[in-house]
């Protein structure tokens, strides 16, 4: 069994928190896990800049509703589903990512979810992991599966050492430099070069 775990934000579709702050104004709301590590702090820090912003779920989906996936990333999922079992390993937030997921095909989506009011103010985050993205990993492997992973960012360094083979794909100067141990990779095509036009380098290698 082969299992490609890929992130989302900064590998198949834009950063959502810097398009938001864009959007507002609110230039505090732009910081991602590229340049904040600690991810439950950075998270609690954005609910309460929109709550005093007056910014409830529905003006979040209304700013998300106007991004699309990044050029290429459909085709590359289109292309690595014919190898691998796809799995979308998020730290987003559900409510967040619909529109996006629907147009990537809809694959196997581990995210979060928000917990609101009535009104839709967002109360909290509710988290599908407890540690990390590795966890993911770590379930598959307990099942014997071969495991590819892509991130780009912080919070995705444990599960790229955790996996079979693994990419930081497009990284910042500064998750570089905390993960250099990791191959980097620019482009889709040389993710898929490597697993698909050279199959069995890749399942032989581990990290």
């Amino acid at each position: 069994m082969k299992i490609a775990c890929i992130d989302m934000e900064g590998v198949l579709i834009p950063e959502m928190w810097p398009h938001i702050a864009q959007y507002t104004g609110i230039q505090s709301l732009a910081i991602t896990t590229r340049e904040e590590p600690d991810y439950v702090q950075l998270v609690s820090k954005r609910i309460c800049i929109l709550n005093e912003n007056h910014l409830g779920l529905a003006d979040i989906e209304h700013m998300i509703a106007k991004l699309a996936p990044l050029p290429g990333a459909i085709d590359f999922i289109n292309q690595l589903q014919k190898h691998y079992r796809i799995v979308l390993v998020s730290d987003a937030f559900q409510e967040m990512l619909m529109p996006l997921w629907k147009m990537l095909g809809q694959p196997e989506l581990r995210c979060h979810r928000f917990v609101c009011k009535p009104n839709g103010q967002i109360r909290f985050a509710s988290y599908s992991r407890t540690h990390g993205k590795h966890e993911v990993i770590e379930e598959f492997a307990a099942m014997g599966a071969r495991t590819l992973a892509v991130g780009d960012a912080f919070n995705d360094i444990s599960m790229l050492r955790k996996a079979t083979h693994s990419y930081l794909f497009c990284p910042s100067a500064e998750t570089r430099q905390a993960a250099p141990d990791i191959r980097v990779a620019l482009s889709y095509q040389e993710i898929l070069n490597d697993i698909i036009l050279e199959p069995d380098a890749v399942l032989s290698s581990v990290n």
